[in-house]
C-alpha cells in the first residue's frame, strides 16, 4: 500500500499519481519483481520524464502515458453509466443499460482475444467503448462480499 492510498467505505482509492505508476508497470516489457524494484534505484519525476536513478538510468516520457491513463480513466467512468443491476435481468448480472447483454460475459470475450469488430457484429446495440469499459470490468474482477440474496431453506415432508 503506498501512502497515498485511502480507503472510503470499504473501497479503495488510488491518487492519479497511483494510478500512472501501476500503468506504467503494467505497460513495461519486463516483470518488475520487489526485489528487482528494490534493487533498480529511486523513481524520480523531472516536468514530463521519469527518471529512474540507479546502475542503469532509464528515462521515460511521461506525455503520452498520463493522456492513455486519462483516456481509460474517462472510458471507465463513462462505461460505468451505462451498467444497471437489477435482479430481474439476468439475475442481478450487471448488464448495458437498455440490454440483456452482460457486461462480463461480453469483457471475457474481448479478454481472450476476440476483435471488438466481431464483438460489435454479435452486439449491435454496443459500442466500441462498450468493449473496452466490459474488459476493464473483467479486469477488476469480482467484488468481494456475501451473495446478494439470501438461501431460503425449506424443510422436506419426509
Amino acid at each position: 500500500m503506498t501512502s497515498s492510498m485511502c480507503r472510503a467505505g470499504r473501497r479503495r482509492w488510488f491518487s492519479p499519481r497511483d494510478v500512472v505508476y501501476f500503468f506504467l508497470v503494467n505497460e513495461l516489457p519486463i516483470a518488475l519483481d520487489k526485489s528487482l524494484r528494490k534493487r533498480a534505484g529511486r523513481w524520480r519525476r523531472e516536468a514530463h520524464r521519469l527518471l529512474l536513478e540507479g546502475d542503469v538510468p532509464v528515462v521515460l516520457p511521461m506525455d503520452d502515458v498520463v493522456k492513455r491513463v486519462e483516456e481509460r480513466i474517462e472510458t471507465f467512468l463513462r462505461g460505468r453509466t451505462r451498467v444497471v443491476s437489477r435482479p430481474e435481468i439476468l439475475g442481478g448480472e450487471p448488464v448495458f443499460e437498455g440490454t440483456r447483454i452482460s457486461v462480463r460475459f461480453v469483457g471475457e470475450r474481448a479478454r481472450k482475444g476476440e476483435s471488438v469488430a466481431v464483438l460489435l457484429d454479435d452486439y449491435p446495440a454496443l459500442s466500441t467503448e462498450d468493449v473496452e469499459f466490459a474488459r476493464m470490468f473483467v479486469a477488476l474482477g469480482r467484488p468481494p462480499g456475501r451473495l446478494r440474496k439470501k438461501l431460503k431453506f425449506v424443510r422436506g415432508d419426509g
